[in-house]
């Protein structure tokens, strides 16, 4: 068997007679008791795909007696080029040794047949480095240095970078600190930076294009930092990411994007950039005197005003129990003394009298004219209307009766008094986005992060349309603007695969434009890179439904399919919770979702509610995964989805002197739940328990089933597991326990 895996850094820790063997797709340890990861830094230099790694991962003896006669292994990518590579042991540093294929099979033979343990069948390789540790003192620390040089994996016009930790196992340590930094130079433009797997951050550095940090401190590594990007040359590039089941609908993710790198510029002009309307529409009633919230609102109003670009047009409103303006019937060309005016009136504001959302939004509405320029109205409340028209339904009538300009609604919910139903829908219906401020969080930089994002639009009234391929379940429905330095996600299901012409259409400039693109759709999957693609697909249709259920009521179809989804894909909801771990095992769908209902009801979780603290959280939790999925394609979003809520729940229990979630886990494109000490294939239920098939680990049957199906490695590699392959279903059993 040849299964590969990247270079890692990040190590779990597996127990093998006497010895403990630490990996790290490829990379461990042997030595009498474990040693604990403690930093895993890696940076990466790319120029025109040529990327030059260099690895610092430091492991530290935790042992009251020194660890003696250790060897680390470390399994090189294929077409990787070594430049250097030692270990540091109390300031002695060891040269390493490059195995050749038949020696490195050698060694992972020995460790399989030493250990008996599935993990290591995952980590075959071509090529090995070993290098001899020749002493650990007690809580000593080495360090092991890597640097080699490789050209990255493209296909098409997509470059793919992968690292750290791919092998989520019981045992896996916490890192005093992980970090990752990739700097990119490229002759050709580049678009679409992202990262499927961490909440990643673009700076900027001299002499590169592009450079991305991630960094965290007690880190607990769960799957690998995956990135993206692609080379287009095009004004508005496309990339898709797609993966298709056996047997099963495919699923794709469709990102547009400006370019935002390239050459010795971004490729973009102020040209590109589309002027705005923009109508500030700021609460101004006796509770913003509550804390500091009036002086902060005031910070980002003034933030704003400073972001404005030439050619932009705005006004103030302000409501509290009477509505002004700062200018009475119309917008203001944005020059040096209308700024001046402008930030003086802001500073001038100050909290009186009730809540008129009606009229507030009405007299924001009217200032705007019919010209085709981008509308906005960037809308601030703390509070549920109590002056004029206080029905949610009537304002929300109001509003589309007399938004008849195409006016886009961006809204901010601050504090626990605000009406999310009514927030969310005046948001959605008018193609913008609603967010929430929690009490502690800070109004300046909310508001000002976002008006950061949406100050330069690039493409408006976008229109995707599918030519020759039928698709299906595609969000959002309603497909919003392009902005500088932002992406467009789009998630569906397809049909047949194959090469298939998708256009997109809008505004840009002056002029309306069409972009056609010749995009791959896979007949199958032939590789699990895209596997997290279904479960974002997943995340967005669950958000979707749940907006559904808060805007229309509760419905029993609704319920089930997002209850089926959650199940499916280890998605968190107000319908579900991994503290049912028995449940979501062995018992049929249609037993759960009336246990996840009947636990609800009793508990007073409905989503009727659509204000005070627990529905602005979850409003806040939703707006905050929206957002994160909105940005990178971030499957991490669904990753501190599930961990935050296990963590309030009291799921995370400590395993060897670490943490890790105890009820869910994600391998490839499978959701794993986890009871009495067995992991469950999430479509698993008791109806199929009789076809259930036992196979003990290390035995013949076991061999040859790997052999014929090298996929289930990963899976089994869990260790007491219940998985799917193909229709049948299997039990890895420990030896241990047959």
């Amino acid at each position: 068997m040849n299964f590969h895996k990247p270079l890692l850094l990040s190590l779990a820790l597996i127990a093998a007679g006497g010895f403990a063997i630490q990996q790290a797709n490829a990379c461990f340890i042997r030595s009498p008791q474990p040693v604990q990861v403690w930093l895993d830094h890696i940076n990466v230099e790319i120029t025109d795909q040529v990327a030059v790694k260099t690895y610092n991962c430091t492991f530290k003896n935790p042992n009251p007696r020194a660890v003696v006669g250790g060897e680390c292994y470390m399994e090189l990518e294929p077409g990787a080029r070594v430049s250097n590579m030692s270990v540091v042991v109390d300031g002695k540093e060891s040269r390493a040794e490059i195995l050749n294929v038949e020696k490195a099979n050698e060694v992972f033979t020995e460790i399989v047949n030493e250990s008996g343990s599935p993990a290591l069948l995952e980590y075959y390789g071509n090529q090995l480095i070993r290098t001899k540790i020749p002493r650990i003192a007690p809580g000593g620390t080495v360090t092991v240095k890597l640097q080699y040089t490789m050209v990255l994996d493209k296909k098409s016009d997509l470059v793919r970078l992968q690292m750290l930790n791919t092998n989520p196992k019981a045992n896996m340590q916490t890192l005093k600190s992980a970090s990752v930094r990739v700097a990119i130079k490229s002759t050709e433009p580049i678009k679409n930076v992202y990262s499927p797997s961490h909440p990643i951050n673009i700076v900027e550095e001299p002499e590169w294009d592009i450079v991305v940090k991630w960094s965290e401190e007690n880190y607990q590594p769960t799957h690998p930092f995956i990135l993206y990007y692609q080379l287009a040359e095009e004004k508005v590039g496309a990339t898709l990411l797609a993966h298709r089941e056996p047997a099963e609908d495919g699923h794709f993710m469709l990102l547009l994007s400006p370019t935002i790198g390239g050459g010795n510029d971004d490729g973009m002009t102020d040209d590109d950039i589309l002027p705005k309307d923009v109508v500030f529409c700021i609460d101004t009633s006796g509770s913003m005197i509550k804390g500091n919230k009036m002086e902060q609102a005031r910070g980002a109003l003034a933030h704003c005003l400073n972001q404005l670009r030439e050619g932009d047009r705005f006004n103030i409103v302000d409501f509290g129990t009477g509505v002004r303006a700062f200018s009475d019937d119309a917008l203001v060309e944005l020059s040096d003394e209308s700024l001046t005016r402008a930030l003086a009136y802001v500073k001038k504001l100050y909290p009186r009298g009730g809540t008129s959302i009606d009229e507030a939004l009405e007299t924001s509405l009217n200032l705007f004219d019919d010209g085709d320029r981008l509308k906005m109205i960037l809308f601030a409340t703390d509070g549920l209307p109590t002056v004029g028209e206080r029905s949610p339904d009537a304002i929300l009538k109001n509003m589309q009766q007399r938004n008849d300009k195409n006016v886009r609604l961006f809204v901010f919910g601050e504090g626990n008094d605000v009406d999310t139903k009514l927030l969310d829908l005046l948001a959605a219906k008018h193609r913008g986005e609603a967010e929430y401020v929690l009490p502690e969080e800070d109004i300046t930089k909310k508001i000002s992060r976002f008006f950061n994002r949406v100050g330069s639009p690039v493409m408006t009234d976008v229109q995707i349309v599918f030519d020759d391929i039928e698709t299906r379940d595609v969000l959002p429905w309603m497909v919003p603007d392009l902005y500088r330095g932002e992406q467009i996600v789009v998630y569906g299901r397809y049909e047949e695969g194959g090469t298939k012409t998708v256009r997109v259409r809008g505004r840009v400039g002056s002029d309306y434009k069409t972009f056609t693109y010749q995009l791959e759709f896979p007949e199958a999957a032939t590789d699990e890179r895209n596997a997290f693609v279904p479960r974002l697909w997943a995340g967005e249709m669950v958000d979707f439904l749940l907006d559904e259920i808060r805007s229309g009521g509760e419905d029993d179809e609704l319920i089930e399919e997002v209850t089926r989804l959650a199940k499916r894909y280890g998605i968190v909801t107000p319908y579900t919770s991994f503290l049912m771990v028995e449940d979501i095992c062995n018992k049929p769908l249609a037993t759960q979702i009336q246990n996840f209902k009947g636990r609800m009801n009793a508990e007073g979780q409905v989503l009727g509610r659509t204000y005070g603290s627990a529905a602005v959280g979850n409003a806040w939790q939703q707006s905050r995964n929206k957002f994160a999925r909105k940005q990178s394609g971030n499957a991490a979003a669904l990753y501190d989805q599930v961990s935050d809520a296990l963590r309030q729940e009291g799921r995370v229990v400590a395993q060897g002197g670490q943490q890790g979630l105890a009820a869910v886990r994600y391998v490839g494109n499978r959701t794993f739940y986890n009871a009495s000490g067995r992991w469950y294939d999430s479509r698993y239920d008791e109806t199929q328990a009789s076809k259930v098939q036992n196979v003990v680990v290390g035995s013949e049957e076991f061999v040859n089933l790997l052999k014929n199906a090298p996929t289930l490695a990963k899976y089994m590699s869990q260790g007491d597991v219940i998985v799917e392959h193909e229709g049948n279903w299997f039990r890895c059993v420990p030896a241990s326990k047959s």
